[in-house]
C-alpha cells in the first residue's frame, strides 16, 4: 500500500487533527459546562449540520459550502415557486456553477472552471464517477424529485467524500413527511407545465403515513422537449428529448429517534439524437436513436441519540447507467464502435458517518466504499475499479473561533480491459478557522487537499482502452481560500479568494495512456452583496475563475476536464405582494468575452480566440391563490431579448425566447 504523503508530513497532519482536542479538554476541565453542539461547519461561513430528528426534515433546505461568497440554493420550493424543467434550471442562479448548452444529456456541468472529470455527483449519498462517452454528461437527475441541494465549490474537507477535488453537487429527493401537512395521513400532488418554444410536462405523486411507524411515496414525471427554435427563429434541429422519472420509497420509523427507508428512483432519457450530443451536427454521421436509463436502488439509515454519536448517517446503494444507440443510417465516414451501441456503468457502494458532540465540540468520522465497473457489447471485457476512504474530522469551538481539522485516507484499486492494474493510497489533510470578529463580520480561512484516482475508460469506447501507465497515482488537489462575510440590518455581503493546485494531474501521456501528466493551477475569486427590506429583495453576484494547465498537455481544455469562462455576473430584483399572495420578478445573467490561446495537442500554442459575452434577462412572477404554498401558479419569460447565443466553450445554440407556465398543486 503506497501512501502519497511524506511520513513527517503525515505526523503533521495527526498533530494538526489532534492539537486542537488537547486545548479542548483543558477549556473544558476549566469551564465544566454542559456538553452541546457546535454550530460550525467544516468551511468558513455555510450552514451547520442539521440536528433534526431521524423521523422529520426540513422541507427547504439551504446549504453551501467553500466560498462565503456563494449563493443559497434551494430545495423543494425552488421546484414549487419556479417553471423549472431541468437541473439547469434549478442552478442557474448560483454563483461559480457553469452548465454548457442544449437538452438532457448534452448538457455538461463545471464548477469554477473545472468540469465533470474532477467533480462528484451525488443523489441520497448514492453515485458513480464514470462515464459512458465523453459527448455526454455524467450527471442525471430529474428535479421533480428534489427534497434539497448542497453545492459544495473546491477541494473538500475529510468528510466531503470519495474525490472531491474541485466540488461536489449532492441532491436529496423528496419522503412522503416533507410533502404532507400537519396532520394529514394521505395526500397527492398534481403538476403540469408548457413551454411556448416546444416543450410540455407532466407530474403526479401519491403519498402516504401508515399509523406512527410507516410511510410511502410513488411519484412520476415526464417532459417532453421538442426541437426548440434557436434566438434567429431557427430550429435547432436534433434537440428533442422525451424525459421520464420516477421514485418510489418506503419509510420505517425504528423509534423515534431511528428512521430506515428504501428506494427505488429511475430517470430516462430518449429520442433521435447525433452521436455527439454536445456537439451542434457531424459531418458523415447518422442520427441515432438513444435511451438513456439511470436506475439507483438505496437503503438508507438515519440515527439520532444513540449514545457514542449524537448523529448516524448510513447507507447501502447500487446504481447503473444504461445507454443504447442504434444508427438510422449508413455510417459512412462516422467513427463509431458498431451501428448498435450498447454500454452500461455500474456502481455498487456504502457510505457510514458519525458525529460526536464533545462540550462545545464535535468529532466526525466514518468511512465511504465505491466499486465501479464499465462494460459495452463489444469490448470482451470490462474495466474495474475500488475507492475506499476513512476519515476523522473534529470542529472545535472556541469563541470567537471555530477551527476546524480533518484527515481523510483514500485508497484505490483498478484493473483496465487489458488485465493492467494499479493501487495506490493517499492522505489527504484538511484545516480552517472561522473568526467571528463581530455580529456583523466573520473572517474564514484554510486549506483542503483531496485527491482523486484514475478514470475508468468511458464505457462506450471500451474496445479503444488506453490503459494506465506504470506507477500511475491519484491527482492531489489542494485548494487555499481566505473570505469574509459582513450582515447589517438589511445588507449582506461576502467575498472569497481561492488558488487551487491539482498536482499529479490526469491526462493521456504520448503512448495514449492515463498518466500523471502535468498540474493543474485555477484561481480567483467572488464577490456577493445582497438586500432585503420589507417586500423587496436584490442580490448580485460576480465570479471569476482562471484555470490553466502546465505540463504535457499545456493550454488544452476540454468540457470534461477545465473550462476557462469570463467573468460572470447573477442579478435578481424581486417584490413580494402581501394580497394577493404574488412575486413577481427580474434575473439577469452575464458573461463578459474571454480570449483564450488555441493550443495543438503537442502543447504549442498556434493562435487565440475570443469568446464572445453573453447577456441574458429573464422575469417570472409567482402566485399562490390559495394563500399558502401548496398551491402555486408560475409564469416565466427566458431570454427575454430573444437573444442568439451560445455559452462559451459550447457549439449548441441556445434557445431563443421562451414563454413557460406551471401549476403544481398539494391536496
Amino acid at each position: 500500500m503506497s501512501i502519497g504523503i511524506p511520513a513527517r508530513l503525515s505526523a503533521i497532519s495527526v498533530a494538526l487533527l489532534m492539537l486542537p482536542a488537547g486545548m479542548a479538554l483543558a477549556q473544558g476541565a476549566a469551564k465544566g459546562e454542559p456538553v452541546r453542539v457546535a454550530k460550525a461547519s467544516t468551511k468558513g461561513a455555510q450552514t451547520a449540520d442539521g440536528e433534526e430528528s431521524a423521523s422529520g426534515y426540513t422541507l427547504d433546505t439551504v446549504q453551501v459550502t467553500a466560498s462565503s461568497a456563494a449563493g443559497g440554493v434551494k430545495g423543494r420550493q425552488t421546484v414549487d415557486k419556479n417553471t423549472v424543467v431541468d437541473m439547469k434550471d434549478v442552478l442557474s442562479q448560483q454563483p461559480g456553477v457553469h452548465v454548457s448548452g442544449g437538452n438532457g444529456a448534452s448538457q455538461m456541468f463545471s464548477i469554477r472552471g473545472l468540469g465533470e472529470n474532477h467533480l462528484t455527483f451525488t443523489v441520497d449519498n448514492a453515485g458513480q464517477s464514470s462515464q459512458v462517452f465523453h459527448h455526454q454528461g455524467r450527471f442525471m437527475f430529474d428535479p421533480a424529485l428534489l427534497k434539497s441541494i448542497e453545492v459544495e465549490k473546491g477541494a473538500g474537507a475529510a468528510s466531503a467524500g470519495i474525490g472531491v477535488t474541485a466540488g461536489a453537487i449532492r441532491m436529496t429527493t423528496v419522503d412522503a413527511p416533507d410533502l404532507l401537512a400537519p396532520g394529514q395521513n394521505f395526500g397527492a400532488r398534481v403538476s403540469a407545465s408548457a413551454q411556448s418554444n416546444k416543450g410540455a410536462g407532466a407530474s403526479l405523486a401519491g403519498y402516504g403515513r401508515f399509523g406512527e411507524r410507516f410511510d410511502g411515496l410513488l411519484m412520476l414525471n415526464g417532459v417532453n422537449q421538442k426541437d426548440y427554435k434557436d434566438g434567429g427563429g431557427k430550429k435547432v434541429e436534433h434537440s428533442a428529448v422525451d424525459q421520464r422519472s420516477y421514485l418510489l420509497k418506503l419509510g420505517w420509523n425504528l423509534a423515534p429517534d431511528h428512521r430506515l427507508s428504501i428506494s427505488q428512483r429511475h430517470e430516462g432519457q430518449s429520442g433521435n439524437r447525433t452521436l455527439r450530443l454536445n456537439v451542434a451536427g457531424l459531418a458523415g454521421c447518422p442520427l441515432y436513436d438513444g435511451d438513456l436509463k439511470y436506475d439507483t436502488t438505496n437503503l438508507e439509515y438515519k440515527g439520532r441519540n444513540l449514545g457514542f454519536a449524537q448523529k448516524a448517517d448510513a447507507n447501502i446503494y447500487h446504481t447503473k447507467m444504461d445507454d443504447s444507440k442504434r444508427a438510422l443510417g449508413p455510417l459512412g465516414g462516422c467513427r463509431a464502435t458498431s451501428p448498435y451501441n450498447h454500454s452500461n456503468v455500474k456502481s455498487t457502494g456504502a457510505n457510514a458517518g458519525f458525529v460526536t458532540a464533545w462540550q462545545d465540540h464535535r468529532i466526525k468520522y466514518g468511512v465511504n466504499v465505491r466499486r465501479e465497473e464499465v462494460n459495452n457489447l463489444v469490448s470482451h471485457t470490462g474495466e474495474k475499479k475500488t475507492d475506499w476512504g476513512l476519515y476523522g474530522e473534529g470542529i472545535w469551538a472556541f469563541e470567537p473561533f471555530t477551527i476546524t481539522t480533518g484527515l481523510r485516507y483514500d485508497h484505490f484499486s483498478l484493473t483496465t480491459a487489458r488485465g493492467k492494474s494499479a493501487s495506490k493510497g493517499q492522505l489527504n489533510p484538511s484545516i480552517n478557522a472561522i473568526w467571528d470578529i463581530s455580529p456583523q463580520w466573520s473572517l474564514h480561512a484554510g486549506v483542503a487537499q483531496a485527491s482523486r484516482s484514475p478514470r475508468l475508460q468511458e464505457a462506450m469506447l471500451l474496445n479503444l482502452s488506453r490503459g494506465v501507465a506504470d506507477g500511475v497515482k491519484a491527482e492531489r488537489a489542494v485548494n487555499a481560500e481566505i473570505g469574509a462575510q459582513w450582515q447589517s440590518g438589511p445588507f449582506t455581503a461576502s467575498g472569497a479568494v481561492f488558488r487551487q493546485v491539482t498536482h499529479d494531474y490526469l491526462g493521456n501521456n504520448a503512448r495514449n495512456e492515463q498518466d500523471n501528466v502535468g498540474k493543474l493551477i485555477n484561481r480567483g475569486y467572488e464577490l456577493e452583496a445582497g438586500w432585503r427590506d420589507g417586500p423587496w429583495q436584490a442580490r448580485v453576484a460576480m465570479t471569476h475563475s482562471k484555470p490553466r494547465l502546465e505540463g504535457s498537455l499545456g493550454g488544452m481544455y476540454s468540457m470534461l476536464n477545465y473550462t476557462p469562462t469570463g467573468r460572470q455576473w447573477h442579478t435578481q430584483l424581486s417584490y413580494r405582494f402581501a394580497q394577493p399572495r404574488l412575486e413577481i420578478g427580474w434575473r439577469g445573467q452575464f458573461t463578459e468575452s474571454l480570449t483564450v490561446p488555441v493550443v495543438n495537442r503537442a502543447g504549442v500554442q498556434t493562435g487565440s480566440q475570443t469568446l464572445k459575452s453573453v447577456a441574458l434577462h429573464s422575469l417570472y412572477a409567482n402566485w399562490q391563490p390559495l394563500g399558502h404554498d401548496r398551491f402555486n401558479v408560475n409564469l416565466s419569460v427566458h431570454n427575454v431579448a430573444n437573444r442568439l447565443y451560445r455559452t462559451q466553450h459550447s457549439s449548441i445554440l441556445e434557445p431563443g425566447r421562451d414563454w413557460r407556465l406551471s401549476v403544481n398543486w398539494r391536496f
